[in-house]
């Protein structure tokens, strides 16, 4: 189940997008939850690799900080929460079959 970033170019919010399979991404309509928008932007982003020798996670946080927080409110976790409800209602419906 791969989950997406994306950022409004309207109103510049960023937020995530679950999706049940990556074909399902590609043909999905994203609109911003925020005002609406369907022009977003899909992100690169970060993963984390721990190896030996690699930044420490306090440098990392320091590295960071410097970026604009992601900030849920009660619509994002809403729709979040709709989003969740929706899949499981999905893989349900697949498992009876």
């Amino acid at each position: 189940m791969p989950i997406y970033e994306y950022r409004c170019q309207a109103c510049g919010t960023r937020f995530t997008q679950f999706f049940r399979t990556m074909g399902a991404a590609e043909r999905a309509e994203v609109a911003c939850p925020s005002c609406g928008a369907r022009e977003v932007r899909r992100l690169i982003s970060r993963v984390a690799v721990v190896s030996e020798g690699s930044v420490s996670p306090a440098e990392e946080e320091a590295a960071s900080a410097s970026e604009k927080p992601v900030v849920f409110g009660r619509k994002e976790l809403q729709e979040i929460m709709r989003q969740r409800e929706q899949w499981a209602q999905e893989v349900e419906a697949e498992t009876s079959k």
